[in-house]
């Protein structure tokens, strides 16, 4: 069955408090049956003509009314009948879900999807997800009672829970529900959980750490697995960005810099066809290719034919850079002034940079046939370089161009 998705721009979440949702927190298009009726219109009148199943996700609930107007939902029911859609998904709270509305998708397939998380009363309080099993377990009743499909998410690796919660939670959700999703929680950009990432106390999972967590249900029909329910990148909110011209420790390894960093070995992969790896030294302008010096570099390494093959990663006390990473804070937000450096400060530097230098290359050092470089040989950058590849008895060469 052909299926297609709308993403609903409308309104927000009637709750927005969990810890770990940034969804909930931003606002979407005001939440009239005039816009929503546009909206709908606009997403029918490119549908393909073969499509019978459509999968609705927004930042709520599609039976909040507050969200979506009831005149504006029965409009999309209407839509789906004339467009031959059989089958709907959507998105709801357990409060908002009861049978009158239910009965209005009569000649429809109906699955509503939950945002259960985790079956345990007191994790679910913790979380700050405002309800509880029994208010789960009612919605379910309901929409069983209607004909409806049951559809549960829960999060693979939440804060304050354990492997026996989560072995337990997936048996309360297959016992209660049509389909279990089983989601690798990422760190959303405005949530309490990206702090709680920052300040160490929660860790997301690497897709290889997801996938050997969830082995044990990948055969299960019942069951489905997202390990990226998002593009996961560390975007930091603007209330919580902080100054970051220094030199020493602080500004060696701050959070903002290591959590990054650790992004770049569990998370991150090299562009498939960036097979050279070139590091740069970091520039005091930024982002690095608005200075000069980079801004030399780029014009000689675009004459070149291996361009497009060539990775450029920069070195600096903000860690390894990538250049499609140069424009994201805290990489375009710091400065490191060299002339305040004391020769403790520079050996600690070396050993920090190393230390970031062998792990990356450990992590993706497959993805590149040479290494080179563009650094001054008496610099610190240069000599971490050279330390950590002779730990790893790997070769570098200087780039020329």
């Amino acid at each position: 069955m052909s299926e297609s998705v709308l993403l609903l721009e409308s309104g927000r979440c009637a709750w927005g408090r969990c810890i770990f949702c940034g969804y909930g927190r931003r606002n979407g298009k005001l939440p009239t049956v005039e816009n929503l009726k546009r909206e709908f219109d606009s997403f029918f009148g490119d549908l393909n003509p073969k499509t019978k199943e459509i999968k609705v996700f927004g930042s709520g609930s599609f039976l909040d009314e507050k969200q979506v107007p009831e005149e504006a939902r029965r409009y999309f029911i209407e839509k789906c009948i004339e467009n031959g859609i059989k089958k709907i998904t959507i998105e709801s709270r357990p409060e908002f879900i009861n049978e009158a509305k239910l009965k209005e998708f009569k000649g429809l397939e109906l699955i509503v999807a939950i945002g259960l998380e985790v079956a345990d009363d007191k994790i679910l309080d913790r979380i700050n997800k405002g309800f509880h099993l029994k208010d789960f377990e009612r919605a379910v009743n309901i929409l069983h009672s209607c004909g409806c499909k049951v559809r549960t998410y829960i999060l693979v690796n939440l804060p304050f829970s354990n492997s026996k919660i989560l072995d337990r939670s997936v048996e309360y959700a297959l016992t209660y529900s049509d389909s279990v999703v089983l989601i690798n929680l990422l760190p959303h950009w405005n949530s309490p959980l990206f702090k709680m990432w920052l300040k160490g106390e929660w860790n997301f999972l690497s897709k290889k750490d997801f996938f050997e967590i969830t082995k044990k249900w990948r055969s299960n029909k019942k069951i489905e697995l997202d390990v990226e329910t998002f593009r996961f990148i560390p975007k930091f909110p603007e209330e919580i960005r902080e100054n970051l011209n220094g030199v020493g420790e602080e500004y060696l390894t701050h959070p903002h810099f290591e959590v990054w960093q650790d992004y770049l070995l569990r998370w991150y992969s090299p562009p498939r066809e960036k097979e050279i790896l070139l590091f740069l030294p970091c520039s005091y302008k930024k982002p690095y290719s608005e200075s000069k010096t980079h801004r030399r570099i780029l014009i000689r390494l675009k004459r070149l034919k291996i361009y497009p093959r060539i990775h450029q990663v920069m070195i600096s006390n903000a860690g390894l850079v990538p250049r499609e990473f140069e424009n994201y804070y805290p990489f375009n937000s710091y400065n490191w002034d060299e002339s305040l450096e004391t020769e403790e400060i520079k050996e600690r530097y070396v050993e920090v940079t190393a230390e970031r230098i062998k792990k990356y290359l450990k992590a993706h050092g497959r993805c590149y046939k040479k290494i080179f470089h563009l650094l001054k040989e008496e610099s610190e950058s240069y000599k971490a370089l050279k330390k950590a590849c002779k730990a790893l008895n790997l070769e570098f060469e200087r780039f020329e161009i």
